[in-house]
């Protein structure tokens, strides 16, 4: 009697040790879910020009074919902050690049944007098109959103029709598809010629890309790139790299891989 009801003692401190062992787990795995969704988001302090007005930026950018020979002129252009503005109801800083003035601001959870103006009747004055009203494709972009930290995604679109002429004046009717997607690729190490050596960089990693020019009149395709990119920022810098591999096919032309770079080479204060 006396050895049966020991047993039942000791069977009852194992089912209160293991309760409690239990509750411990639920109890530290809540504690473990809280702390993590509570772990701040480091945001870098990072542009697209460092806001010092006396900061001149050189850079140079180029296309190589997979032999790595060289399929184009080198670009060399500059970049240089001159003033803030508002645009768009915007206050943004105002930077010049070979006499063109460029828009772009940082908003308060640390995401990048830029203005871009381009005319897109002009990409198809190459194949034989004139146009009579430009259409002329204004936006804001984002080229680097830092809310979630690394991992961060987001993403661009466009896709408009526009009337051009054929060179007898017959009326055409262009589409214009663009699409991008990109990610927050974190810290990198990326070669910077200013400073010849790696630099800790973010990295926005464009993992898709692709741009489809079609004349919807006659049903040609005009031109098609599809590639991936990588655009690289550093504190104090800004935009300093961006590098991208792509296919390229026009009408009439055999389809290219290519490879496309532009970095920033020299600064003067």
């Amino acid at each position: 009697m006396h050895g049966a009801r020991m047993r039942k003692y000791l069977n009852d401190k194992i089912v209160t040790i293991r309760k409690r062992v239990l509750l411990s787990y639920v109890v530290f795995g809540i504690m473990g879910l809280f702390f993590s969704c509570q772990k701040k988001v480091e945001i870098v302090d990072v542009s697209v020009c460092p806001e010092d007005l006396n900061a001149n930026m050189y850079f140079r950018g180029y296309v190589t074919d997979d032999e790595e020979e060289l399929v184009s002129q080198i670009h060399d252009f500059n970049r240089k902050v001159v003033r803030k503005d508002t645009v768009d109801g915007k206050i943004v800083f105002v930077f010049e690049s070979n006499g063109k003035e460029n828009y772009y601001f940082r908003d308060k959870e640390g995401t990048v944007w830029q203005k871009v103006s381009e005319n897109l009747s002009d990409r198809v004055v190459a194949y034989g098109y004139s146009f009579k009203k430009p259409c002329v494709l204004n936006s804001w972009n984002m080229l680097l959103k830092q809310t979630e930290g690394k991992g961060t995604k987001w993403s661009e679109s466009v896709d408009t029709t526009f009337a051009v002429l054929t060179i007898r004046g017959e009326p055409q009717k262009i589409r214009y598809i663009h699409e991008g997607k990109a990610k927050n690729n974190g810290w990198q190490n990326v070669f910077i010629p200013q400073t010849y050596r790696y630099e800790k960089a973010i990295d926005a990693y464009w993992y898709k890309l692709s741009t489809l020019i079609l004349n919807e009149t006659t049903g040609d395709t005009l031109f098609v790139n599809r590639g991936t990119a990588h655009q690289y920022f550093i504190e104090k810098l800004g935009a300093v790299k961006y590098i991208t591999d792509f296919i390229k096919r026009e009408k009439d032309k055999p389809q290219v891989r290519l490879h496309g770079t532009w970095e920033l080479v020299r600064m003067v204060h």
